[in-house]
């Protein structure tokens, strides 16, 4: 396998002494890791509680607005001094809603991480885990009748919930400006320089719709996307890879910018069109990654299949769509092929690429960033 990797000298040799002792493929060390969380129920059935898990404070009643009394349960790293906070990360859960196992995994590859590099302090860095819950886990017992629950999963493309009957349109994508916001409080978090919110699967899909759609410009430049293996993809052109003619809506939402962009951002999508919402994407630091591994194809809707057979050739046709548009690849981007890694979380979160776009991409923040990973060849 041949890599082409563009990096100027000096970011190239930087990343090389940030990881000059460790393996190619994942970082070896580890200092503690947390047994993944059992929880009673199940995705379909619906999950039964919303369960204490370790290193973290569970917020079951969260609020995301005040006026409108909407709230949801969260966790969050616990023990931390707000003042010592440099750098959040929030991470997404998957299709099946287990922000408990997401907030694990990620919280595991914090160990990793601070493992093999010391100067990655653990007490600098807040994980926070929202809980996107559904109908089936308010009547199993997870969700409260006063919480904000969406459709199975509606949550990942930014619609408005469903529940409780005394809130309406308030979109998951609302959830995020508001937990965005939290951390960006210069009064509650005085030393905070980086948001990144991350995501792997569905957590990723969610991710990068919300680049698309998050309305407020204020603080992009603190805000950070991290995007693994994402079953499909808000394309930015309207033609695709694969052609299809018997495929129609092609380019709708969620799988482009046509048809009816979620209430949400319908103002500000009619106001910027297309071409307003592609550009301001570009302006965002996005980082992309994919495992090498990762042949499963996913959503097999006739959509996503245009866009490529598999999550693999999804990614590597997206980011032939950067490179090939005006302006070729957005200076805020990053891509990385994850060796080995395939349609697993652990295995991209804890990777030495995924380590460093989450937890060291504050680093970037002071400079622009110049840099991609071309296609494996």
């Amino acid at each position: 396998m041949i890599f082409h990797l563009l990096l100027p000298f000096s970011l190239l040799s930087a990343s090389l002494a940030s990881y000059s002792d460790v393996p190619a493929q994942y970082l070896a060390g580890r200092a503690t890791s947390n047994p993944d969380p059992t929880v009673a129920g199940s995705t379909d059935g619906g999950w039964q509680e919303f369960p204490n898990i370790t290193d973290a404070t569970a917020y079951p009643d969260w609020v995301v607005n005040k006026k409108k009394g909407a709230k949801l349960p969260v966790y969050q790293t616990a023990g931390l001094d707000t003042s010592a906070v440099k750098r959040a990360v929030i991470i997404l859960p998957g299709k099946p809603r287990d922000c408990w196992y997401y907030w694990n995994v990620m919280n595991n590859a914090l160990y990793v991480a601070n493992a093999n590099d010391s100067s990655l302090k653990r007490e600098e860095i807040s994980i926070m885990g929202p809980c996107f819950f559904n109908a089936n886990d308010l009547s199993a017992g997870a969700a409260k009748s006063d919480q904000l629950v969406w459709g199975d999963t509606t949550w990942i493309s930014g619609h408005y919930n469903i529940g409780p009957d005394s809130i309406s349109e308030f979109s998951s994508y609302d959830v995020l400006d508001s937990l965005v916001d939290y951390y960006m409080d210069t009064d509650m978090y005085p030393n905070l320089n980086v948001v990144v919110i991350a995501g792997h699967s569905a957590g990723a899909q969610m991710a990068q719709r919300y680049i698309a759609l998050r309305n407020s410009v204020k603080n992009d430049d603190k805000l950070h996307y991290w995007i693994a293996n994402p079953g499909s993809i808000l394309w930015l052109t309207e033609d695709r890879p694969i052609a299809n003619s018997s495929c129609s809506g092609i380019d709708d939402y969620k799988y482009g910018l046509s048809g009816t962009i979620p209430g949400y951002a319908t103002a500000k999508a009619n106001k910027l069109e297309r071409s307003g919402l592609v550009e301001r994407y570009r302006e965002r630091k996005a980082h992309y990654a994919w495992g090498l591994a990762d042949d499963g194809a996913g959503d097999t809707r006739c959509e996503a299949m245009t866009q490529g057979t598999s999550h693999l050739t999804r990614g590597q046709n997206f980011v032939s769509m950067l490179e090939g548009m005006d302006g070729g690849m957005p200076q805020n981007t990053t891509v990385d092929w994850v060796e080995g890694a395939s349609h697993d979380n652990v295995e991209m979160m804890q990777s030495a690429d995924g380590i460093d776009k989450v937890c060291r991409c504050s680093e970037y923040a002071s400079y622009t960033l110049t840099f991609a990973l071309a296609l494996p060849i």
